[in-house]
């Protein structure tokens, strides 16, 4: 494939191998770039139920459950979620077709072809980037109720460490993970710290744990634009990285048609409403770093309890901005007073491009 193709995509990981592998079945001309491009995927890929592609063969789901969020309350989530069996999920994404190139590559430099920039973070952003930390161990199923978010304190904490919540969700017939979480830090609860966490919460309620079976850190924000003439990002570097909860696979893999869509109309597949109802995903990850561990749990006890519209719509990558403001609006409006100050600055926009890289 010599000629100028119609995209070029900058990495194959989930969101960029999804777009290539959809633009290609489309019959648009593309040609990917990635230092590896075989690479087996390793991470745990979870996603709700409602936000699987009806394009994905039903092989890749490895488990379905319905777990509970344990805040200062307990909550039905009231929707399944599943975790994706990785290897074929990667299966599922042939590229065929598709002129790939074991290689880096910048933006430009590709003639009139959109470029699709999915290379995942820097390999050294800015200090101070907030992450999301996890460590993680297989149980049997029955050993441990599964819970989507368990933020009851692990012993041993003391008081005002920085908040962790245990993720225990089904991921195959015979398994669940058991995962200590640090869900936004900046800096983050290193991992070995997370891994002590998790191995007294687990002594604590009689589990026995065995080997690590998964460590997790990665940024929940990259600097700059997520989108410009003639290219946009995805995942981290664009808008489907949810930057409040880490979620980013049901957001990339139904990207990749909308994106074929936009690219058929002329159109930049990240719009501006994209990126402003990424800001206001921003600006819940902007709250969630200024609240006390207290305040989290606080937080998450008024989240959870909200209409279910609500918090399926500040949790999707995809919603847009007004559906995300209605669901801000709802949380301001039930949280306690202290609360209310911590949410109200987020939403203030930052003084200076300087403050923003305090998020």
């Amino acid at each position: 494939m010599s000629a100028t193709p119609d995209l070029v995509v900058l990495g194959l990981g989930p969101a960029g191998r999804a777009v290539s592998h959809r633009a290609a079945a489309a019959g648009l001309t593309v040609r990917a770039f990635d230092p590896a491009p075989d690479a087996r995927w390793r991470r745990t890929f979870g996603l709700w139920t409602d936000e699987l592609p009806a394009w994905l063969p039903p092989g890749v789901v490895a488990a379905v459950s319905s777990p509970q969020v344990v805040a200062r309350s307990r909550f039905d989530l009231r929707r399944d979620y599943a975790v994706l069996d990785v290897d074929r999920l990667q299966d599922a994404l042939p590229l065929d077709g598709v002129d790939v190139r074991a290689g880096r590559a910048g933006r430009s430099g590709h003639g009139g072809a959109f470029v699709i920039d999915a290379r995942g973070p820097a390999p050294s952003g800015p200090l101070g980037m907030p992450r999301q930390t996890a460590v993680g161990v297989l149980v049997p199923v029955g050993a441990h109720e599964e819970l989507w978010m368990d933020w009851r304190v692990a012993p041993g904490v003391p008081d005002g460490a920085p908040a962790s919540f245990l993720y225990a969700v089904r991921v195959s017939d015979d398994a669940v993970l058991l995962e200590e979480t640090c869900l936004a830090g900046a800096p983050p609860i290193p991992v070995d710290a997370l891994e002590a966490r998790l191995r007294a919460r687990l002594a604590a309620r009689g589990v026995t744990a065995g080997p690590v079976h998964e460590r997790v850190d990665f940024p929940l924000l990259a600097p700059g634009a997520r989108r410009g003439r003639g290219w946009c990002g995805a995942g981290v570097r664009g808008t489907t990285l949810h930057p409040a909860t880490g979620y980013s696979v049901g957001a990339s893999l139904t990207f990749a048609d909308d994106a074929v869509a936009a690219l058929r109309a002329g159109h930049n597949p990240v719009s501006r409403g994209d990126v402003a109802a990424h800001r206001l995903r921003e600006a819940g990850l902007r709250a969630l770093l200024g609240m006390s561990p207290d305040e989290q749990r606080d937080f998450f006890d008024v989240f959870f309890g909200l209409p279910d519209r609500h918090v399926r719509a500040f949790l999707s990558a995809r919603s847009p901005t007004t559906t995300n403001a209605a669901a801000m609006a709802a949380a301001f409006v039930a949280a306690p007073w202290g609360l209310r100050r911590r949410l109200a600055r987020a939403v203030t926009p930052p003084a200076s491009p300087r403050s923003h890289r305090r998020r």
